[in-house]
């Protein structure tokens, strides 16, 4: 299973490494046994912010298609839901509504 701080420190991670353009999200079950509890996290660079993006809002609306919510900063959000079963789904959408929104921008 993964933890709150374990995908956080996992995205800022890779959002340094990939630079201001990074937008990272990263979801997970903290029990694989247990899909009534869902762990999303969001982290974005500065030329992402600057297209109108925020972390904290934007992992906040991927949270309710897992049954939750959540949010942040700007830079750096977590998120909870209840519907392991939707977190592919979820997370799917993020990744169309990221490139939608950053190659439009």
């Amino acid at each position: 299973g993964v933890d709150g701080a374990g995908l956080q420190g996992a995205a800022q991670s890779l959002a340094d490494q990939l630079g201001d353009g990074a937008a990272v999200v990263i979801g997970g079950l903290p029990d694989p046994d247990d899909m009534n509890k869902v762990i999303l996290v969001a982290a974005f660079g500065k030329q992402v912010i600057a297209a109108k993006l925020q972390a904290g809002k934007f992992i906040g609306g991927i949270a309710k298609l897992c049954g939750g919510g959540g949010g942040g900063r700007p830079n750096l959000a977590q998120a909870g839901g209840r519907d392991g079963a939707a977190l592919d789904g979820a997370l799917a959408t993020a990744s169309n509504q990221l490139e939608e929104t950053l190659l439009n921008s």
